[in-house]
């Protein structure tokens, strides 16, 4: 079974591409969560 194969199947393309944006969206909310942390802690260092 080679990936080409696995992705024709629309149902399964649709699983795929709904893991990866929800991937996405935790990446993001995990950097923006991150810089705020960062500017946070040199704010309140001095």
């Amino acid at each position: 079974m080679f990936p080409e194969d696995f992705l024709e199947d629309p149902e399964e393309r649709a699983k795929w591409v709904l893991r990866f944006r929800i991937a996405y969206l935790a990446w993001i909310i995990m950097v923006i969560l991150s810089l705020t942390f960062l500017a946070l802690y040199y704010l309140l260092r001095y």
